[in-house]
């Protein structure tokens, strides 16, 4: 089979990750993948094994048997590739990644109406597509490469203070990063921290500091830490807790969507709300504490991460492709749906391209007319729809892009000269 792939990234994530395990796997039994990216396409040599090969999905012209969407910014592509059966693959509710009635919180909406196949990694997930938009999605659960997360070389030996180790985006205030933040401010600990986007606040509590890490490198900081506390508000399947579990580790998650696909509260691992800090923090403290319980987990987790494989999921994923493509009457142009698709993929161009007043007046404004009358909306929404504007706005988004990426490496080397004086 010829698939291929959207992707909205070429970066370090779980979803990316998730998504490189279904296209390398199913290039290595034979068939032919492609990644369409709709984005600037990067190396992404942080996956290991990673040997699909890269196009823009804007210049793609190549003929597919089945093209996936992988995420809500890549379904509105769907209508525009050609191939003969198309798919959405569904890592979340991403509705979540957005404001309450933000436009793109209602964009994202419009994607689960598209009149395609629907596959997902998760129970709750398939139960949310059936319940809400009458979807039958198929399961395709995520696994575990013990090639990638097992136990490894500590890439420093612990000292007699236990070692705990805060994963996610600090930049993505969802992931929970600054309540974790919090719960560790004053326990007694060693404290690590890994970010693929965003840096730690000075004042945080942060002994280590990684950022961007190759996932290759994943397992030498699990390995090298206690407890892994993860206080995520919007996940999909929850990935880092069971890496954790497979380098011989423990983990303190909060109570997220997608947190019991494999995760039974006490035994084999601790849960608690994601916005109970006193919570958060006694369960630290007690895995701390109490040896035993600790011991516990740490073997019940090890035998859950065992029970997750890749294989029989690729075989399910496999199969689901090739009996969509055996019937025509799964072929995306069989049915009516290709003009309504392409109204909605219209309205998304129509509605991205444009700047609307919710992009320049203050989310918190009580009331918007008291920060700017009624004509100084109009003018700057006219001002920010010109074409002049939209060169500016590039120019200052290229060199605030180069800010921040200098600035990230100054903050790494001078994280690095501490660690050294």
């Amino acid at each position: 089979m010829k698939i291929g792939y959207i992707v909205p990234s070429c970066s370090v994530s779980g979803g990316m990750a998730v998504i490189c395990q279904h296209a390398n796997r199913l290039r290595k039994r034979g068939h032919e993948i492609v990644f369409l990216s709709t984005v600037e396409i990067r190396p992404m040599d942080w996956f290991p094994g990673q040997h699909v090969p890269i196009y823009d999905a804007a210049t793609w012209e190549g003929s597919l048997d089945v093209v996936v969407a992988t995420g809500w910014s890549t379904a509105f592509w769907l209508p525009r590739i050609e191939a003969r059966v198309k798919c959405y693959f569904v890592q979340s509710d991403e509705t979540r990644f957005h404001p309450d009635d933000s436009r793109w919180q209602h964009l994202t909406t419009l994607t689960y109406y598209f009149g395609v196949h629907y596959l997902t990694e998760a129970r709750w997930i398939r139960a949310w597509l059936k319940d809400s938009f009458g979807h039958d999605a198929e399961l395709v659960p995520n696994g575990l490469d013990p090639e990638i997360f097992s136990p490894a070389e500590p890439l420093e030996a612990r000292g007699q203070k236990p070692r705990i180790l805060l994963e996610g985006a600090i930049g993505l205030p969802y992931k929970g990063m600054r309540e974790a933040f919090e719960v560790v401010q004053n326990i007694d600990a060693e404290v690590w921290c890994v970010s693929s986007y965003g840096a730690p606040e000075p004042h945080w509590h942060c002994d280590r500091f990684f950022e961007h890490v190759p996932m290759r490198e994943m397992r030498n900081i699990y390995s090298s830490c206690d407890i892994l506390l993860k206080l995520s508000r919007v996940e999909g399947f929850f990935g880092p807790p069971m890496e954790m579990m497979a380098c011989g580790g423990v983990a303190v998650v909060g109570r997220v969507t997608g947190y019991d696909e494999y995760i039974v509260d006490g035994e084999n691992a601790l849960v608690v709300d994601a916005l109970d800090i006193d919570a958060a923090r006694d369960a630290v403290q007690r895995l701390i504490d109490d040896g035993a319980l600790r011991g516990k987990l740490i073997a019940a987790g090890a035998q859950t991460a065992r029970e997750w494989n890749w294989d029989s999921s690729i075989d399910t994923l496999e199969a689901y492709y090739a009996k969509l493509l055996s019937n025509p009457q799964c072929w995306y142009e069989s049915s009516l749906r290709p003009k309504y698709d392409r109204s909605i993929a219209f309205a998304y161009d129509m509605m991205s391209r444009s700047i609307l007043p919710e992009d320049i007046l203050p989310t918190t404004a009580a009331n918007a007319q008291e920060v700017f009358p009624p004509h100084v909306q109009r003018l700057a929404v006219y001002m920010a729809n010109s074409s002049a504007f939209r060169r500016f706005a590039d120019l200052a988004r290229i060199g605030y892009h180069c800010y921040k990426k200098a600035r990230g490496k100054a903050g790494s080397a001078k994280r690095r000269l501490k660690r050294l004086f």
